[in-house]
């Protein structure tokens, strides 16, 4: 069957055809996504609604999952939601022309094919599409058989980008909580905290050391809460000098000091309606502690230098890089105050006790820095992977940002191959060799799982149902193992040393 050819047909074909203005193929029924398999999705841009509707049915016929705009704009609103494998675009459109998307896809999302479709007459437009590195040109008059080998053999050249997309999206659905991704026990309890706390106006704190993220969770909080319309104000109590604490947090009137020219309100008074959060309240002296203490008991604020009382409406989220129960004990914090944050009590474990969270940390940071992005990035080598998984993180998540972005900038290609790490066993000054990082048990024993997983499949060179018989399991034990230590098998096909059953019969595998 014929597809339609070029632009001069379509007005009388119009006739006889139903208009489609868009169209939007969801998959079927009970179609669950994966990223070990991905069913790539194909984006049809076209303003003809006869090609639309071929090209549609075709590749829903195929297995594709399939979305269809009528312009370039359309498009390029479709490919900002990041699930699109593959663009099949007309050269002719209204507004922006093909060649000028085609070049928008490559600078902004590169590691997405592009499929053009021209007439005759368009053979200098193909020719440029082909230098701003689309995939193929197709020209009309084009057929089924056309159109289907074409699609195939480009997206089995962008496969791992299809996979990485996936995968993408896959921990972003099943791990995300506000901004922030784990798929550990522990962390999906503070999720559920914060679930249940974030419609009350209880007081919460969040205990955790160094760059282990109490600012989202606050945030998170917030942005849960019945206030979220109302403003998140932040203060670093420990970034403000005592001096300048309490007008920082009060406000303070005209006049009220050497300096205060004009009025200005506090910290809380600008949070009014919405939520106050109390970064490093560790720092905060005994003084300040119990002027704080009196506006949360009484829900009224005075500023300095002023005579009048400001009844103040505000959630409170307090946040402390140590155990201030420790503080309590030993005098440097008022019992009073620390029982009255204390309400809703909120830990968030060290990246060291939450190393499975690595891949997913990285994946998600290297898929929205602008830098990764724009050169295509699709990930970190294994070797990097494993330095990333045993390194202790004494800086958290931030320590672990910031390695990546010194190896973004330093990386040329899209797989970071190297990072810079401090030494986990450098030698101190007396000369002596420091005590190396020690692993929990568990992770030692999911890392050695994993190796044992890579080796085994491997010599079955990705053949799955063949390993899993090898280590006595079921095929769907085998895939959720893999599936928790990231492994893929097509990253193990063709490498056996053991010899394959059968050859493939699959006559599409041998063009």
């Amino acid at each position: 069957m014929d597809l339609l050819h070029n632009k001069d047909q379509k007005a009388k074909d119009r006739t006889a055809q139903p208009t489609v203005t868009k169209l939007k193929v969801q998959p079927a029924d009970g179609e669950r996504a994966s990223w070990v398999q991905p069913k790539p999705c194909i984006l049809v841009v076209d303003d003809d609604p006869l090609i639309c509707e071929q090209l549609g049915r075709l590749y829903i016929q195929s297995g594709y999952r399939v979305v269809i705009v009528t312009s370039a704009e359309e498009a390029l609103e479709r490919l900002g939601l990041r699930d699109i494998d593959l663009v099949v675009t007309d050269i002719r459109l209204p507004g922006l022309s093909g060649v000028e998307l085609t070049r928008r896809i490559q600078e902004t999302w590169p590691d997405v094919a592009v499929i053009v479709i021209t007439g005759y007459a368009d053979i200098r437009n193909a020719v440029e599409v082909l230098k701003l590195r689309a995939s193929d040109y197709i020209v009309k008059p084009f057929n089924v058989a056309a159109i289907q080998e074409s699609t195939r053999i480009v997206l089995e050249k962008a496969w791992v980008f299809t996979e990485i997309r996936h995968l993408r999206r896959f921990l972003k659905e099943q791990w995300e909580f506000g901004s922030m991704l784990s798929k550990t026990p522990e962390m999906h309890r503070v999720f559920e905290v914060i679930r249940m706390v974030s419609d009350t106006d209880m007081t919460v704190l969040i205990e955790g050391e160094t760059g282990t993220g109490k600012e989202l969770v606050a945030s998170a909080i917030h942005c849960q809460s019945q206030r979220r319309e109302g403003p998140f104000v932040t203060i670093n109590c420990a970034g403000v000098p005592e001096t300048l604490l309490e007008s920082e947090l009060f406000g303070y009137q005209r006049g009220a000091f050497t300096g205060a020219d004009q009025a200005r309100p506090g910290k809380i008074e600008l949070a009014q309606g919405g939520t106050l959060f109390l970064d490093e309240i560790e720092s905060m002296s005994l003084a300040m502690q119990a002027k704080l203490l009196r506006v949360l008991e009484e829900k009224k604020l005075q500023r300095l230098g002023g005579g009048r009382a400001v009844q103040i409406d505000m959630r409170v989220v307090a946040a402390s890089n140590v155990l201030l129960k420790d503080l309590v004990d030993r005098g440097q914090m008022r019992s009073d105050f620390y029982y009255r944050i204390n309400v809703i009590p909120i830990h968030l474990a060290p990246l060291r006790e939450r190393r499975e969270d690595i891949p997913l940390l990285v994946n998600d940071f290297l898929n929205h820095h602008q830098v990764a992005v724009s050169k295509g990035m699709t990930g970190v080598s294994h070797q990097v992977m494993g330095q990333l998984m045993q390194y202790s993180w004494p800086g958290n998540i931030r320590e672990l940002q910031n390695v990546l972005e010194r190896a973004i900038v330093m990386t040329n290609g899209r797989v970071i191959g190297k990072v810079d790490l401090p030494d986990m066993a450098s030698p101190n000054q007396a000369g002596k060799s420091a005590t190396p990082t020690l692993l929990p048990l568990r992770e030692w024993l999911n890392m050695q799982e994993k190796q044992y997983l890579r080796q085994l499949l491997e010599a079955f060179g990705g053949k799955i149902a063949l390993a899993a018989r090898s280590l006595g399991v079921d095929v769907k034990t085998l895939y959720r193992k893999m599936s928790l230590h990231g492994l893929n098998k097509k990253d193990f096909q063709g490498k056996a040393p053991v010899p394959l059953l059968s050859e493939s019969k699959d006559p599409v595998r041998k063009s």
